[in-house]
């Protein structure tokens, strides 16, 4: 019985927490929803998405070098905040519809989103076995800059998870685009030519059609 209520009392908690998420999600979406309306097109979107692995990229390249050469680890910083510009001006020009509640989106987008989300998942247990690995070799072997190879691993940890975090992002930017600024918004109507922002959905027409 204590069981039962348990149970009863952690669906209660579930359903009401996914539905504050849900509503947290709105107000962040109306809140964006008309940010950064030059970068709303497919080229620039696609700019960000190569932007950001690029900078993950010099990161992972920033945490092997510190390992011999220390004060490369100060390059860290400016990796850091790029990474951080990137990322949040992608999920921005898709309104992070990524991680929207389920009735937000179409079958076909959430189709995509929760693919990538599985994949995710899985890429997320891999890292984790290879980064306990790692700690256990590391310790083995003992080397003398210890530290420096313990600190490289909380980099690659980090930006690891970085990575897996963006597939379910950069698929639904890929697959949709960006989502275009309301038409009602003042954006839509200053001297920027929003005719080269795609109408959301144009990117995903059924194949079978």
């Amino acid at each position: 019985m204590k069981d039962k209520t348990f149970m009863s009392r952690l669906s209660s908690w579930t359903t009401e927490h996914s539905s504050r998420q849900a509503e947290n999600w709105r107000r962040r979406e109306a809140t964006i929803a008309s940010s950064l309306p030059k970068w709303r097109t497919e080229s620039r979107t696609n700019l960000l998405i190569r932007l950001f692995f690029a900078a993950l990229a010099f990161g992972f390249l920033t945490a092997v070098i510190q390992i011999f050469w220390p004060p490369f680890i100060f390059v860290w910083l400016p990796v850091t905040v790029a990474t951080c510009v990137f990322w949040t001006m992608l999920r921005t020009v898709i309104n992070t519809r990524d991680v929207a509640p389920s009735e937000e989106l179409d079958e076909y987008e959430s189709e995509i989103v929760r693919t990538w989300q599985v994949v995710a998942y899985g890429l997320f247990t891999m890292l984790t076995l290879a980064i306990a690995i790692y700690m256990v070799i590391v310790s083995t072997i003992n080397p003398d800059s210890l530290n420096r190879w313990i600190y490289s691993g909380g980099l690659f940890t980090t930006l690891g998870l970085m990575t897996i975090i963006a597939l379910p992002t950069t698929a639904y930017a890929t697959t949709f685009g960006p989502v275009p600024i309301p038409r009602d918004a003042p954006e839509a109507n200053s001297d920027f030519d929003t005719s080269s922002i795609p109408t959301r959905g144009a990117f995903h027409a059924d194949p079978g059609a």
